[in-house]
């Protein structure tokens, strides 16, 4: 599967307008070690940027993945260009990762930490999207919900096409 299938493509509009503007398409970066999987990432994830992956994380499953393999596995597509920082950020930050969550959320919630036990990504970020679109007045915060929400369900149902 390529890296560049799960990004959200531009619409018609955007792609003209990037295509005009030379100046914002930025340098590509030297290749990432071999030992990632990841080679020739590109700095923005736009399709055709050379993004590619050796080959699917064996048992990557985004539908039951825990707190700490979420973690990992948003570094992986931030370093692969698919992720944007914003998005990564997002997408990385795993309350139950922090030493005092028990003490903190935990204690609001009653319910203990448990960043090994594998959930539904799918459905959580369903959710806030749900969430962020009922109760955020910030359309970027919602947009960006979006796009993490987008790249999870493209990384769950991978299209393998050979031509």
């Amino acid at each position: 599967m390529r890296i560049e299938n799960l990004i959200p493509q531009p619409t018609n509009a955007e792609a003209h307008r990037l295509a005009q503007d030379r100046s914002l398409v930025p340098a590509r970066p030297a290749k990432v070690p071999a030992t990632t999987g990841i080679e020739d990432a590109g700095a923005t994830g736009s399709a055709g940027s050379g993004v590619s992956l050796a080959g699917p994380a064996p048992g990557l499953d985004v539908r039951n993945l825990s707190p700490r393999g979420m973690a990992d596995l948003s570094m992986d597509l931030y370093m692969a260009g698919v992720l944007a920082y914003d998005d990564y950020a997002q997408l990385a930050f795993q309350p139950e990762l922090h030493p005092d969550y028990d003490q903190t959320i935990g204690a609001l919630t009653g319910k203990k930490a448990e960043p090994d036990r594998p959930r539904d990504f799918i459905t959580e970020w369903e959710e806030k999207l749900v969430f962020e679109r009922g109760h955020n007045s910030d359309p970027e915060r919602v947009n960006r919900t979006q796009r993490i929400l987008t790249v999870l369900k493209r990384i769950a149902a991978p299209t393998d096409v050979v031509a």
